[in-house]
Parts: structure tokens; sequence; C-alpha cells
């Protein structure tokens, strides 16, 4: 089944990205392409019949807000857009400062060094909340766990340099679907040219937010200049 349902989705994104991208001008277009990404997605995973429980993860429970959230560009512009919303064009610049900061933080960490250091994803407010749920990165979409507790094991500060920390049990359909629709996606932006590259989402949002017009410039072929 699972084999199946990451297929279709994988030949769906394929498809959004590659008619949204032949006529895409700016971050509207990229907006309205995650949307359909998102909504493909979770169309497969309500047409699941393997009776699979449901995540344990709820509203302020952020121990997965700690690992390296690999970002597409057209992801970064996706959440500065909700940024920008929220905020307002003067706040959001400040706040591309605080993110570009912490992404030159945690650019060559590890996820256990990350841990170590007790480094929590900056969208995460005093609540343990996603500021920006909605416009998440497929990577923190497809994190799910059974058991609040194997995350809490997993998070705990230990030795850096070990890469066989405690498991986490996870919704492996949820995490298939989402990692392939985010690989369709490069693909498709790789395809044409573009910019495909992923770094953590504080920066590749950073990016975005500090220059509006960069949405634009990666549609038209512009690197993102986040090294």
């Amino acid at each position: 089944m699972i084999a199946a349902a990451v297929e279709r989705c994988r030949a769906r994104v394929s498809a959004l990205a590659n008619d949204a991208l032949a006529g895409a001008r700016g971050e509207p277009e990229l907006v309205a392409l995650l949307e359909r990404v998102w909504a493909a997605i979770d169309e497969e995973l309500a047409a699941r019949t393997d009776g699979a429980p449901a995540p344990a993860c709820g509203a302020g429970c952020a121990s997965c807000c700690r690992v390296n959230v690999g970002t597409l560009p057209v992801e970064g512009a996706v959440a500065a857009a909700r940024v920008r919303a929220l905020l307002g064009s003067a706040a959001a610049a400040r706040l591309a400062a605080d993110l570009g900061a912490f992404h030159d933080r945690v650019r060559w960490l590890e996820d256990r060094e990350r841990f170590a250091q007790r480094l929590v994803c900056p969208f995460v407010d005093g609540g343990g909340r996603c500021s920006i749920h909605a416009a998440r990165p497929l990577a923190c979409r497809g994190v799910t766990s059974l058991d609040a507790d194997d995350c809490r094991r997993a998070v705990a500060p230990g030795d850096p340099d070990d890469d066989d920390g405690p498991l986490v049990r996870m919704d492996l359909l949820h995490r298939a679907l989402h990692g392939e629709a985010l690989a369709a996606l490069a693909d498709a932006f790789a395809a044409r040219g573009l910019d495909a590259h992923r770094r953590d989402v504080s920066g590749m949002t950073a990016a975005f937010l500090a220059d509006p017009g960069l949405a634009a410039a990666f549609l038209a072929g512009r690197r993102v200049p986040l090294e």
C-alpha cells in the first residue's frame, strides 16, 4: 500500500509543479503550488485503509523542533509570505536578521549537536507552538511520533558523536509521502534550471524575508544567496 500511495503522490506532485512553473512569476504562484501539494498529500492520507494509529503530536509539543529542517527555496518563499502577512514588512525585515543569525549558528551542526546545545527553531513561540505552522516545510510536516516520550528521549542532550540515538516510532506512510513530495518538487525545479538546494528553514525563510523581490528573481533563475 505504501509503495503505491507514494508513487501516486510523487507523480501528482511532479505534475502540479510542472504545471505551476510553466507560468509562475512570483510569490502568489509559489504559495498556490504548495497549497496544492499539501492537499494532494492530505488526500492520500485520508484514503488510507491500514488503520494506522493517530500521531501523538499536538499543539504545544515542540520536541522535534530542534532538528535541521532541509527547506527548498519555494518553501522559504511561502513561509516568508506567511510571516510578512502576519507581521508586516518592517517587523518581517527585523525578524529576517534574527533568523539569519540563527542559521549562521546552526549551519554546520548535526541534529545531536543541536540537541546538546538546546537550540530550538526560532519559529517556535513561548507556548511551544509553530508560528508558521500553516506554511511549515514538508520536512516538518513529514515528522510524526506515535509516542511523545520517544521524542523527549530522542532530543535529550547526549553524546553529539552518537548517531544511534533513541528510536522514535513514526507513521511510515505519512513520512514517506512528505519525503517523496519534497524530492519531486526539488526535481521539478532543478529540471527547469531553478535553485533546488536545501538549507535550514531559518536561513531559507530569512533570505526571502530580507528581499521581497527574491521570489520573482528565483523564478527567473537566480540562486538564493544562502551558503
